[in-house]
């Protein structure tokens, strides 16, 4: 076969010598067995593109005179890049082998200890979606990338019609996000106003891989990273230019338009100026997520429609391989209905409008490296709401939060030691009003924190890089300041809130010590151990801290002297790897949270106009037992088809409740945690073949309890959410420089329900039409 394709090949050569214009031709091989590799996909400068032959042979003809760059690339083998230059009439003939990709070629990672590692060298249990697993997901939203990690809890109960998404892991609340710390490019994106994070404002399409860390990563990170890390790291230019363009029409009549572009001043040097580019659009007519009671109680009900608008812009400049710095400037507009109008022309909605600026500067010399991150981000964020009952009421929430740091690490290796340190600065606030029209109310609330870190982390590798020992200390230091929270204008729509009335919040501060110790040993390339132990916190929001108001179940009322919450987290994993083909992992973890933070009942209650309910307010008051299983298993069937599985086990409860009065009627003592499932499992599949590529993937998400009392709902009918499967399939196609993608989302149409009784938007279902140039 092999003299076969030569022959061919020699024959080629031969007739092309009597054309007029340039030919570049070649046959691609398996570097390690040298068979030919059928269906390689092998593109020209990103404007021309083809595939290899059933015998591996590729040509492209008729072409100028010129540079060209050739780029191959095909599933479980390494990329492969070469600069050829073409002259009149002349015929190059390449040899290309590549190499191939198993499970013994580790990844490296860089957010578990703030610098790089193996991922297999890291004593702690990481998750990496890499950017061929990203290629394979039909998701709409960067959330849902994340659906098929063992462990991890997804709250969108809207799809992209959701104006917010809670992802949390390891049995946390689900409807807490402030408990897991999100990161674009390692700045952190959760608000100090409410934990949460706006997983809407990036688009998929501009995400290189995702790192998910599992378990407390305070003792590097501080607050937020409680029960866990995840650090979404963006494509970055690797040639002179490139990019893509696409529209997609899907259901509810939704359409998007996305473009990406990028490049390198010095697409053959590390050095010089780069740059990158993004940008989408996307509207919806919507539909109508209320369910058949309440579209028949309530005339108002309408469908939630979107549009929304991002950008994304960065521009840097490499010194050398090591050495340089780039800017990076994020802006997101969206306006998404929450489903009643009355009298405005948008009726119920949500706004944010973001802004998201990052400026990075990275060294290393000799032994030592550096990164100095300074960030600013702001989010504007606006609600209308407006409802007839007896009387009309109109109002809006304009919100101001906008928090800003500066993060610096310093790493230095010496022999089997490395040695890493650092501070961060950060700053959060808010400034908010609630503006009613249909009467003089003006309610206002504001507040600021201050936080200062200082953390140091040794990592020590001994027995030829067989045990590997990581110790990490953390010390924070926060203030909180210029609070407060006033009524101006009152009448009777903001009269009840006239006692709790406070300019000037009284000033609090709180600090938090983060150890963590890990150690593994590897037995061979193949299999580890791995233990370790962690302490973690979150620390109040500013939204507990200077609001008071209504919320579900009662009235809310503010506490300036909270203090952080704490989880301390023993943890037991290891990992196999078997022919090359087959990856398993198994982890086990027993954590206790202490101080944990709950909205409780005070004892007194309060008349809203509509009868007295109960005072709320968020105190840490109980102790809570979380423990759970993890195992995974990853499986190459061959270069063309990989095949993945999990299951997660999550027992969450809380065993010592304190109420802050003996009148409280609530003990949740015993009580298991609200809206963790305590099964979860998935598996998926990708397939590359020279017809269509395939991605497939199926995710069972268990019973969760609807409220901390574990009690009978009446709007869900049950104690418990049922339990659910969704299954989702991609299908894509490459031609040349056109591509097509179909993604099916919830091919089974299984509605969901959350608390309020709406519904899933179902089968979602969108066709994308693109092109590379």
């Amino acid at each position: 076969m092999r003299k076969i394709t030569l022959l061919i090949l020699i024959v080629l050569l031969g007739l092309g010598k009597l054309c007029a214009q340039g030919t570049i031709r070649g046959i691609i091989t398996d570097a390690k067995n040298n068979n030919e590799i059928a269906f390689a996909n092998v593109s020209l400068n990103k404007n021309a593109g083809t595939t290899s032959n059933d015998s591996g042979v590729f040509i492209f003809e008729n072409l100028k005179p010129d540079r060209y760059k050739l780029s191959v690339s095909f599933l479980g083998y390494e990329s492969y890049t070469q600069t050829v230059t073409l002259e009149n009439n002349n015929t190059i003939v390449l040899n290309i082998k590549l190499n191939p990709i198993n499970f013994t070629a580790e990844e490296v990672v860089v957010t578990a200890t703030k610098t790089e590692n193996h991922i297999n060298q890291v004593p702690t249990r990481i998750n990496l979606i890499s950017t061929r697993q990203i290629e394979a997901i039909p998701a709409q939203s960067t959330d849902e990338l994340l659906a098929t990690v063992p462990g991890i809890n997804i709250s969108r109960s809207f799809g992209i019609f959701s104006h917010s998404s809670t992802v949390s892991m390891r049995g946390l609340d689900g409807q807490e996000q402030g408990r897991v710390l999100v990161m674009i490019d390692g700045i952190p994106t959760n608000k100090t106003d409410g934990g949460s994070v706006n997983w809407n404002l990036l688009n998929t399409g501009q995400i290189d891989r995702i790192e998910v860390i599992k378990g407390p990563g305070s003792s590097l990170y501080g607050g937020n990273a409680m029960g866990g890390a995840i650090n979404i790291i963006t494509k970055k230019p690797t040639e002179k230019f490139a990019g893509k363009a696409s529209i997609d029409y899907g259901t509810y009549n939704t359409m998007r338009g996305q473009v990406f572009m990028n490049g390198k001043l010095n697409e053959d040097s590390d050095k010089g100026l780069f740059w990158n580019f993004s940008s989408f659009y996307r509207q919806s007519d919507g539909y109508n997520s209320a369910s058949e009671a309440d579209q028949q109680a309530n005339p108002y009900l309408v469908k939630s429609g979107l549009q929304e608008f991002g950008a994304n812009a960065q521009l840097g400049y490499n010194l050398n391989k090591n050495n340089g710095f780039d800017l990076n400037v994020l802006y997101y507009d969206d306006d998404r209905g929450t489903g009643e109008q009355v009298f405005q022309p948008q009726g119920n909605n949500r706004e944010h409008d973001s802004y998201h600026i990052r400026l990075k500067y990275f060294g290393e010399k000799q032994n030592l490296k550096w990164n100095v991150s300074l960030y600013y981000l702001n989010e504007d964020y606006k609600r209308i709401s407006e409802w007839l009952k007896d009387d009309y009421t109109f109002y809006k929430v304009l919100s101001e939060r906008i928090d800003l740091g500066a993060l610096s690490s310093v790493s230095y290796q010496l022999n089997n030691q490395r040695l890493t340190g650092g501070i961060d600065l950060k700053q959060g606030s808010v400034d908010a009003k609630d503006v009613y029209y249909t009467s003089s109310d003006v309610v206002y609330n504001r507040g600021k924190m201050n936080t200062l870190g200082l953390f140091i982390q040794d990592e020590i590798s001994l027995l030829n890089n067989k045990l590997k020992l990581i110790g990490g200390l953390r010390f924070d230091y926060a203030k909180f300041f210029d609070g407060g929270f006033e009524i101006k204008d009152p009448t009777s729509e903001t009269t009840f809130m006239l006692n709790y009335n406070n300019e000037n919040i009284e000033e609090d501060s709180w600090n938090a010590l983060s150890p963590k110790l890990s150690i593994q040993y590897n037995f061979n390339n193949h299999q580890r151990i791995y233990a370790n132990y962690a302490k973690g916190f979150r620390p109040g929001v500013l939204d507990d801290m200077c609001r008071s108001g209504r919320i579900r179940g009662g009235f809310k009322v503010s506490d300036p002297t909270l203090q952080p919450e704490y989880i301390n987290n023993f943890e037991l994993g290891a990992d196999s790897r078997f022919f090359n083909k087959l990856r398993t992992s198994v982890s086990v973890y027993y954590s206790i949270g202490d101080d944990f933070l709950y909205y409780v009942n005070t004892g007194d209650s309060i008349d809203l106009s509509y009868g007295p309910r109960p005072i709320i307010k968020a105190s840490n008051i109980s102790k809570v037992e979380i423990y759970g299983l993890e195992l995974e298993a990853n499986y190459m069937l061959s270069n063309n088809i990989i095949l993945n599985a999990n299951y997660a086990y999550a027992h969450s409860q809380i065993n010592d409740y304190k109420p802050l009065s003996s009148d409280d009627p609530i003990d949740l003592t015993n009580k298991y945690i609200s809206n963790v499932p305590k099964h979860m499992g998935s598996i998926s599949a990708s397939w590359r073949n020279k017809i269509i590529n395939v991605g497939i993937s199926a995710k069972y998400v268990g019973k969760q309890w609807v409220n901390d009392l574990n009690q009978f709902d009446e709007i869900i009918l049950d104690d418990q959410y049922p339990d659910y499967t969704s299954v989702n399939l991609k299908f894509s196609k490459e031609i040349k420089s056109i591509f097509v993608n179909l993604n099916i989302q919830n091919i089974l149409d299984n509605k969901f329900y959350n608390s309020k009784g709406a519904v899933n938007p179902g089968r979602f279902i969108t066709l994308e039409l693109g092109m590379n140039f």
